[in-house]
């Protein structure tokens, strides 16, 4: 038998190999007390003082099972590395645990206020880690299932045994007080009924689609009630938010699922033990949607944390960690995860600049500023750290390019997009299912129907807000390439040779992936215009709705690369460039094709038109380009006809008759000499039938 001091040297060594590396240097402290605090805070007696004593698996197995109430097959997927969620009775007990040791501590002048919980190691993941320890000690030819690794900064801080939620209180945070006096959170969609009736996410989205009649696919609204209903659990964390900078309150999860009938509303339930409460303003943003998982996001939960603890941090610091923790999971030119040398070499080189430049690179904001920045170093002839500094700040304009912006922006509802754009509530809900279903999508349509303005507000309703940075657009030609697109070799700043750049959509890509409780469009113009095999690579298999999700290397940098599930590709195609050939099979089959049609007709349109000042020769002109495209249809296919667009101004900036005659004379008469460039004569005769009809 070892002694107490060299079982706890095993104990870290093997904790911090296995479970994290500041883990068993965190948790040890506590097991070395851990007899006394249970007997001080009133939780168990009769155990021994120090934990270490406490030398076979079969011995502690059994003081395990006694503190969490958890049984044999509950211990055995602990021991198999899969997170399970304690007993409802040891919930309150953990509870119990933080409370007493936060008073205790604070009482020791170590903490400073009773109800600072922050970091406070959870009592059940620290005895899961002696747990493991001796299991994985007795049985040396096994291998102990090491999750995805964590690096120093994000340890100590956030415990991995909880998972982290957001949640908004009503409208403007008015039934906080209720929630906070009854010990519960609240959602809404009463008229759901109790949830248990439902048996997955797919029936309680076909009942809200039931409720709302408008068409649109409930995609949000079900995942926030499926959310609250079944993947929130007992012990889990969960803070209460006010707009998307303000929290109000913390508290842990202690009881499943309930519906409550006696309340008026707000009747989806789950009991809390709020154990913060208050008003503190945090530095990042959060979703606007009322219920956001935060599991994803430890730099975001240590940012809250330091914050509702009132724990001072530098925000230059705060960035570093940030930092550290996305490097974590960056690749090497041979597709290696970097390890925490080459981590640690990329912060020192960026502080260096700092130092030796007297410029802030933590903390910068734009990406524009940083590149300049960059080509500074490299042309500083007296700088000896170029090489690294120039890939260190690369990686930091990928970082900076990665994170998601959430602001308060306006809400765009259905009914907006329908007040903008002259279709039909029928077109625009099938556009809206086939977009949310395919996830990419092609627009195809003669010039001037509005295509380009369709994609940004297609993209605005399917986000039900206009947040103009989660939509990016490009427009594809002829000589445009994988290595515009995807990625690809560029000159160097210096002059000295190329490096490995990012395209656009990687970039766009990779931001959606940071953020995936919101939906990214990428819109692509004049989308048949470039060779888009060539241009999508080996990304082609991967925009597939049902490829989404899956990793393959990259050409050039070799990195793994993904297309996110929230991320949807709207493509606009001209059916009037002749000049073009048409779309391979290969592209049409990942895409769904809308036509958009010219809308003359529509009521929105004709009450524009009429509107303008004095319309009667606006009105002939749009009579007469109606009549034409009947001819063009006919002739050429509905592909090439006019589109309405061409009539869409605002009144107050122009004067309609002036307006009518330059739309004639320089858009739409050059447009039919091209199409009849073969027949002049009857190009010249549609010319003076237009011509008079604004001329009456």
């Amino acid at each position: 038998m070892v002694t107490v001091d060299g079982q706890k040297e095993n104990y870290s060594e093997w904790v911090t190999e296995n479970l994290g590396e500041k883990t068993g240097m965190w948790y040890a402290p506590y097991l070395e007390k851990m007899g006394i605090y249970l007997e001080m805070f009133e939780l168990a007696h009769g155990y021994q003082d120090n934990f270490f004593a406490y030398q076979t698996y079969e011995e502690f197995a059994r003081i395990y099972g006694e503190l969490t109430g958890e049984t044999q097959a509950d211990i055995a997927i602990v021991l198999e590395g899969i997170t399970k969620h304690y007993p409802k009775e040891f919930v309150a007990k953990n509870l119990q645990w933080n409370k007493a040791y936060a008073k205790y501590t604070h009482e020791k002048g170590e903490r400073s206020r009773p109800d600072n919980f922050g970091g406070i190691a959870n009592l059940g993941s620290i005895l899961r880690s002696y747990l493991k320890f001796l299991y994985y000690d007795e049985h040396q030819t096994l291998i102990y299932p090491k999750r995805e690794k964590k690096i120093a900064a994000q340890e100590g801080e956030v415990d991995g045994s909880s998972n982290y939620w957001v949640i908004s209180p009503g409208e403007n945070a008015r039934l906080w007080y209720e929630f906070i006096s009854d010990g519960t959170i609240g959602l809404g969609w009463d008229y759901l009924g109790d949830l248990n009736q439902y048996d997955s996410r797919m029936e309680i989205e076909q009942a809200i689609a039931a409720q709302r009649d408008d068409g649109k696919r409930p995609f949000n609204d079900s995942k926030a009630v499926w959310d609250f209903y079944h993947n929130i659990q007992i012990n889990d964390t969960i803070y209460v938010k006010a707009g998307i900078k303000k929290i109000l309150g913390k508290g842990v999860v202690i009881d499943n699922y309930y519906f409550d009938d006696t309340k008026q509303e707000y009747k989806h339930r789950r009991k809390v033990d709020w154990i913060q409460t208050g008003e503190w303003n945090i530095r990042q943003a959060l979703a606007q949607k009322t219920l956001t998982s935060l599991s994803a996001y430890p730099d975001l939960v240590f940012s809250i944390e330091k914050t509702i603890n009132e724990e001072e941090f530098d925000e230059s610091s705060m960035v570093e960690r940030e930092f550290k923790l996305w490097l974590a999971k960056q690749v090497d030119e041979n597709g290696i995860v970097l390890n925490d040398k080459t981590i640690l070499s990329k912060i020192y080189a960026l502080k260096n600049i700092e130092k030796t430049f007297q410029t802030p690179v933590f903390g910068e904001i734009d990406a524009e500023i940083l590149r300049e920045l960059k080509e500074s170093v490299l042309s500083d002839n007296n700088y000896r750290y170029k090489g690294v500094a120039g890939s260190s700040l690369d990686y930091y304009i990928r970082y900076l390019e990665s994170q998601p912006v959430v602001e308060e922006n306006e809400i765009y509802p259905l009914s907006k997009f329908l007040e903008e754009v002259y279709l039909t509530e029928q077109q625009v809900t099938i556009m809206l299912s086939v977009l949310r279903n395919k996830k990419n999508i092609i627009l195809k349509g003669a010039p001037g129907v509005g295509k380009t303005f369709i994609a940004d507000r297609l993209a605005y309703a399917t986000m039900e807000e206009k947040d103009a940075s989660r939509v990016q657009m490009v427009q594809f030609h002829q000589s445009y390439s994988y290595e515009d697109f995807i990625e690809g070799f560029r000159p160097k700043a210096d002059g000295e040779g190329f490096e490995l750049k990012q395209g656009p959509f990687v970039k766009f890509a990779r931001k959606a992936m940071r953020d995936p409780e919101r939906d990214y469009f990428f819109i692509i113009d004049e989308i048949n215009r470039g060779n888009l095999s060539k241009i999508f690579g080996e990304l082609l298999m991967l925009v597939e709705a049902d490829k989404r999700g899956k990793q393959i290397n990259l050409l050039y940098s070799n990195e793994k690369f993904t297309v996110p599930e929230n991320l949807y590709v709207i493509g606009m195609m001209n059916t009037a460039d002749r000049s073009l050939a048409l779309l391979d099979y290969a592209l049409r089959r990942r895409f769904s094709f809308i036509e958009i049609e010219p809308a003359f007709d529509h009521p929105l349109f004709r009450k524009m038109v009429q509107d303008l000042d004095h319309p009667e020769s606006t009105l002939r002109v749009i009579a007469k380009v109606q009549e034409l495209n009947q001819e063009i249809e006919k002739e050429l296919g509905k592909g090439f006809r006019i589109g309405h667009s061409y009539f869409v101004w605002k009144a107050s900036e122009t004067i309609a008759r002036e307006r009518v005659k330059e739309v004639v004379e320089f858009e739409i008469i050059p447009q039919l000499f091209e199409y009849w460039f073969d027949n002049e004569e009857k190009a010249e005769q549609w010319a003076l039938e237009l011509r008079n009809s604004y001329e009456e």
